[in-house]
């Protein structure tokens, strides 16, 4: 199967997705979420046992990407979450595969609720996660008010989304938000050997088990999502936020 912005590859009951939008630092568009859902979707009907979910090149994901708005016309961000991010999110929480995210690089905004959505996430040493949200007149969302506040602690995630203050992924290790921290040229081969014992494993005990841990430690997903999504809407229409999107395509056009 074909995608522009995802990679699948299947081997050995593993399924590879890979965002690949390398030039954009795997920014994401509404098509790029789009086609993460159809690939989850495709690794749990063909036969996959778990995911590895990555990016191409230097960055894991560098949240939405801004260039792919109307710079003329008032963003309907509501719209945006609740047909393309949130249903991928949800999907992954209540996928019955397991799924490992390795961060290689710049993981910001959505791409961080992306990240933590996972079930175990691994990081390579000069890998940084990052909440910009604010910092453009938007709230955080793709469960990151969520996941966040629950992972790391309600000061540390306050700290981290009202700043904006990098991430490292020391820092995320000590934090609990990533599950081990290595050396950049060993992440997809220490990814790809969590993948096999997962792969190993009775599906049916991993599934459950998985479902009790979502069930145990966010069960309300679905209302948070909600929230976000409202919220982020009214974020999307304020001055503030058309007056980040100005300056955002203002210092694009100088750059290019």
């Amino acid at each position: 199967m074909a995608w522009d912005d995802v990679r699948l590859e299947m081997a050995d009951g593993i399924a590879r997705i890979t965002v690949t939008r390398p030039d954009k630092l795997n920014a994401m568009r509404d098509q790029t979420a789009d086609e993460l859902l159809a690939a989850l979707r495709a690794a749990e009907t063909g036969g996959a046992r778990t995911v590895l979910l990555t990016g191409e090149g230097r960055a894991f994901g560098a949240g939405y990407d801004l260039a792919t708005l109307d710079p003329a016309a008032v963003p309907d961000l509501a719209r945006v979450l609740d047909l393309h991010f949130n249903p991928l999110v949800r999907a992954m929480r209540s996928s019955p595969l397991p799924i490992v995210a390795a961060v290689n690089g710049a993981c910001a905004g959505a791409s961080v609720g992306l990240a933590l959505a996972a079930d175990i996430v691994i990081a390579a040493r000069s890998a940084f996660f990052y909440e910009p949200f604010v910092g453009i007149a938007l709230v955080p969302d793709a469960g990151n008010t969520l996941f966040l506040p629950r992972i790391a602690g309600r000061i540390r995630a306050s700290a981290a989304m009202l700043l904006g203050d990098r991430i490292t992924a020391d820092q995320a290790e000590r934090w609990g938000l990533v599950w081990k921290v290595v050396d950049p040229e060993a992440l997809l081969s220490e990814a790809g050997a969590i993948c096999a014992r997962l792969a190993e494993r009775a599906p049916s005990a991993v599934s459950m088990t998985k479902r009790l841990i979502a069930q145990a430690s966010d069960p309300d997903l679905a209302p948070m999502l909600d929230l976000e999504r409202d919220l982020q809407g009214e974020a999307g229409r304020s001055p503030a936020m058309r007056a980040a999107v100005d300056a955002f395509f203002a210092a694009r056009g100088a750059k290019g």
